[in-house]
């Protein structure tokens, strides 16, 4: 019967220690935890900023190609609409629609009407003393 005492006694005695001590254990086993995940993290955080780096310049070269060929289309664009006004408002282009589109003909002699310049005294719309030959 001793030796069942001491085996209830030990047994007791572990289950006490162990409800005493598990929280304590639980605790420093997060910490023995959180300082290498700690590590890890910046571990990681210092490669993806090394890394993102050389990630943003490439991008940005790709982009900095795509305006650049963006900007050479444009200016030809530019040019093209610039020939296309110089050709629709040349005045051999508009003489022509009119005699063929509209059918007008040139004035006769009698049909054409000469003013004369005005004085430089028209301020505006306003005409001022204005004297007429």
């Amino acid at each position: 019967m001793r030796a069942h005492d001491i085996a209830v006694w030990t047994s007791v005695g572990r289950d006490r220690t162990s409800s005493v001590l598990k929280p304590r254990i639980d605790q420093i086993r997060k910490f023995d935890l959180l300082q290498p995940l700690l590590m890890g993290g910046l571990v990681l955080v210092g490669i993806l900023s090394y890394a993102w780096q050389p990630i943003q310049v490439v991008r940005l070269g790709y982009q900095v190609e795509d305006l650049t060929r963006e900007r050479a289309d444009l200016m030809r664009q530019q040019e093209k609409l610039r020939l296309e006004v110089a050709r629709l408002g040349s005045l051999r282009r508009v003489e022509e629609i009119a005699r063929q589109q509209l059918a007008m003909t040139s004035p006769a002699s009698g049909q054409v009407v000469v003013i004369e310049s005005l004085p430089s005294r028209i301020i505006g719309n306003d005409v001022k003393d204005i004297e007429t030959p």
